[in-house]
């Protein structure tokens, strides 16, 4: 259970961090075993042919982009969330 108390910013803040950490993970993870990765994928599209779309192109461009965008996507999940929670904790 996340403590009401909790800010907002505080939570949107700790889903950018640890946002952060597993992309760079996901990214090595991809770097070093990319056919593996492909076969994860695959298995996580419910068998989707990935072979059609071509293999993975993990350059720093990608790799920062790719980061940034999701950073910033999960921090505004993490935001959502802290609202939604004060939203509904209200009567508490």
């Amino acid at each position: 259970m996340i403590d009401p108390k909790v800010k907002k910013t505080e939570l949107a803040n700790g889903f950018a961090l640890a946002t952060g950490v597993l992309w760079v993970l996901c990214s090595a993870f991809v770097a070093i075993f990319p056919s593996f990765s492909q076969t994860v994928t695959e298995w996580w599209l419910h068998g989707m042919n990935l072979d059609v779309v071509g293999g993975f192109q993990l350059d720093l461009a990608n790799f920062l982009w790719g980061g940034l965008t999701l950073i910033a996507s999960f921090w505004v999940v993490g935001y959502v969330l802290g609202w939604s929670l004060k939203m509904v904790n209200k009567g508490r």
